[in-house]
């Protein structure tokens, strides 16, 4: 097995282990284990919207201005640990390789976590703006309009990465 089939096996499973292990971990997180995701984006909302959150241990960030709560279930861990697995392929997948590869491979979980930190701020802000029209006011309607959100920022991102990447010409 050549040595870039190896890096390949051996990143994939690395990631593929590391999801599972976060999925896991998520399953009992509570508000206060997902802090790293809750208080930037609590942050950021606060920034961009000028309303003021108040943290309450349990249940998180309420925006009582916004009419809005941001608690486990909007997180984001799930986008971060898509995120984090689809920079790390395309990384390992790039077809310059070399030296750079691992670095790339090192930098793809920083990368995802700033995108998801920034999408999921971005659908909290649009939820808000939609909110007086009513149309996510349905629990299925919210879910697909965060996944719709979430893919969009997933492939512009993705779209960007693969063209900021040299190319390789044999």
């Amino acid at each position: 097995m050549s040595h870039d089939r190896r890096l390949t096996v051996f990143a994939g499973a690395v990631v593929l282990a590391a999801a599972i292990a976060v999925k896991w971990w998520y399953r009992s997180a509570t508000v206060e284990d997902l802090g790293f995701m809750l208080r930037p984006v609590s942050a950021l909302l606060e920034w961009t919207s000028g309303s003021p959150s108040t943290y309450s241990a349990g249940s998180g960030y309420a925006f009582h201005d916004l009419g809005i709560r941001i608690d486990r279930s909007c997180s984001g861990i799930n986008f971060l640990i898509i995120a984090t697995a689809s920079f790390t392929l395309l990384f390992i997948r790039h077809a310059t390789g070399g030296c750079a590869r691992p670095l790339l491979i090192l930098l793809a979980l920083p990368m995802a976590y700033v995108l998801a930190l920034l999408a999921n701020a971005s659908r909290i802000l649009c939820c808000v703006a939609a909110k007086p029209s009513g149309l996510l006011a349905a629990p299925r309607a919210h879910e697909a309009f965060g996944a719709f959100v979430f893919l969009g920022f997933l492939l512009l991102a993705v779209a960007l990465l693969q063209r900021a990447l040299p190319r390789h010409t044999a």
